[in-house]
């Protein structure tokens, strides 16, 4: 049976992204001139009021006009979080184009990938990248614009000729008209690895974030505000830590929704534990927006101790399941958590598809309800027809945030949305009565180390062009501290090929979270099913029995 939310329908966004977001930072700057919409956590003198932010967006918008950029065109963002990416982001976007996150752990490798894919013309990075992005842009002659964040991180007087400053772009006169879009165009292009395969191009229009983020906004003000203790909660009284990385679909919605409703957000631009302890005491937020490994870092690390926590009083975790036993041994050691929480989604859906109802027992348990505008179906993976409640099956979800499609991907395409309109998510899961899910198990061939996507055939396709590989196969194995670890199975062209060379030749071309940490072994043939596609199933399941002393 199809399910529809429980919680009340949100209008469909009938206007582009930036112009919803824009008005709202004028709303806040008028409203609270002096406020910080941003500021960095590891230096509170460097900050932007919504009224800069608001002036600095229109110079990037006129910066970019004058280069050529337009209506149609990607900018691409590579660089860890700050201050000036959401500025980039929306003068890219009021110019008429779309936007691209890349994250700053990428190698110049996967950065080309990106950059040729996605057609990007213009980059914007810092100095700690900029050798790495130029090295990328070598290759890719669509790339015509490079601009530079100088953090002084670097000790070079000069940056090379053709590089831009980012001082002389946010100094530029600002234009206030904004190009005219259509609702329906590309926003935003994150990439995502979906069920299976290669990284891929997501095209989420501004009609499917900008409702993802009303969405967003409502759950909060209707379903979590009352249980916040003041019949007069105003949002400007409160921070968000804005800690995950804004290129991943998490980070970047909660990044705008901090923008949307007006709290002020502290960028942190890396997890760095005493940092991230500090400005949790020092700000005091109340909502901590999280995935598994720090919430297992705030259970069990003693240095939580030296650091007072005690304001969070509302947790969402995501990105990836965390268990029953780490959520309450987190909850058994900070006592002042009045609710953790888990949420669902994926970037093919536009953020989260589910999210908590906090007036259930038990509320950390499963991934909540299927949210606002959203339906839900679970289907037989043999047959694909629908389930019970309480039965297992992939789940299905349909909403109008749900992406255009994967860029130039029709068949991938096909394969996860279907001719209803049905996001295949590649996930197992289970419904109760009341509408509340578990997500139990993986169709989908991802990994996940530290909520972030490893998919295998990429690896596994890297592997292949080794000379000295005849076949490969990538899996995933349980791991307490990652989420999973990485093991490859290798067939050799001969045995000259030793697991130090496998693991250097993968590490040399890919992010170090997609680097072989759980080992390689060497085999005399990868098994394979009557589709083609390897059984890693079976291969997890022997892995797994080898490991379990490990764990």
């Amino acid at each position: 049976m199809v399910f529809k939310s429980p919680f009340a329908s949100v209008p469909v966004s009938t206007e582009t992204f930036h112009e919803k977001l824009l008005r709202a930072i004028w709303h806040h700057g008028t409203a609270h001139p002096t406020k910080p919409a941003l500021v960095a956590a590891d230096d509170a003198t460097k900050y932007v009021t919504f009224h800069e932010m608001y002036t600095q967006v229109h110079s990037v918008r006129a910066f970019l006009r004058v280069r050529g950029f337009k209506s149609g065109d990607v900018a691409c963002l590579v660089l860890s979080n700050c201050i000036e990416w959401p500025i980039f982001q929306l003068g890219a976007q009021a110019a008429g184009g779309a936007i691209s996150g890349a994250s700053a752990l990428f190698t110049d490798f996967e950065l080309e990938r990106q950059f040729l894919d996605s057609r990007c013309s213009v980059v914007f990075t810092d100095e700690p990248h900029l050798k790495k992005v130029m090295h990328a842009a070598a290759n890719c002659d669509k790339v015509k614009t490079i601009i530079c964040l100088r953090n002084g991180t670097s000790h070079s007087a000069h940056l090379p000729g053709h590089i831009i400053e980012w001082s002389e772009v946010v100094s530029f006169r600002p234009e206030y008209d904004v190009a005219k879009v259509n609702v329906e165009s590309m926003a935003v292009l994150p990439y995502s690895s979906g069920t299976t395969g290669s990284p891929k191009g997501v095209m989420l229009s501004h009609r499917n974030f900008g409702t993802m983020i009303e969405i967003v906004k409502d759950h909060f003000d209707r379903e979590l505000v009352p249980h916040m203790g003041s019949n007069n909660h105003n949002w400007y009284n409160e921070s968000f830590l804005l800690n995950l990385p804004f290129y991943h679909i998490f980070g970047f919605g909660m990044m705008s929704t901090a923008l949307l409703i007006g709290v002020t957000g502290v960028v942190i631009d890396k997890f760095e534990p005493k940092l991230f302890l500090s400005v949790i005491e020092k700000y005091r937020p109340r909502l901590l927006f999280t995935v598994p490994p720090i919430l297992i870092f705030l259970a069990k690390h003693p240095m939580v101790a030296d650091f007072d926590v005690s304001s969070i009083e509302f947790v969402l975790s995501g990105a990836a399941p965390a268990g029953k036993d780490i959520c309450e041994e987190f909850l058994s050691r900070h006592k002042t958590i009045r609710y953790l929480t888990q949420g669902y989604g994926m970037t093919e859906c536009g953020m989260a598809s589910h999210l908590p109802d906090l007036n259930v027992k038990d509320v950390h348990i499963g991934v909540g309800k299927v949210a606002a505008n959203f339906e839900q179906k679970i289907i037989d993976v043999g047959t694909g027809k629908e389930v019970a409640n309480g039965e297992r099956g992939e789940l299905c979800v349909r909403c109008a945030t749900v992406m255009m499609g994967y860029l130039n991907r029709p068949e991938a395409t096909a394969e996860t949305v279907d001719k209803e309109g049905w996001l295949h998510t590649g996930d197992i899961a289970y419904m109760e009565d009341d509408g509340r899910t578990f997500i139990v198990d993986r169709l989908k061939e991802l990994i996940k180390v530290k909520g972030l996507q490893v998919p295998p055939a990429e690896l596994e396709d890297l592997l292949l062009s080794h000379p000295l590989v005849r076949d490969a196969a990538v899996i995933g194995l349980p791991d307490k501290r990652r989420g999973e670890l990485v093991r490859a199975y290798v067939v050799r062209a001969n045995e000259t090929l030793s697991e130090d060379d496998v693991i250097k030749f993968v590490a040399h071309k890919v992010s170090e979270y997609k680097h072989i940490t759980g080992g390689v072994k060497f085999v005399t043939e990868v098994p394979k099913s009557a589709a083609g596609k390897i059984l890693r199933r079976q291969l997890r399941e022997e892995a797994a029995k080898e490991n379990k002393s490990k764990l």
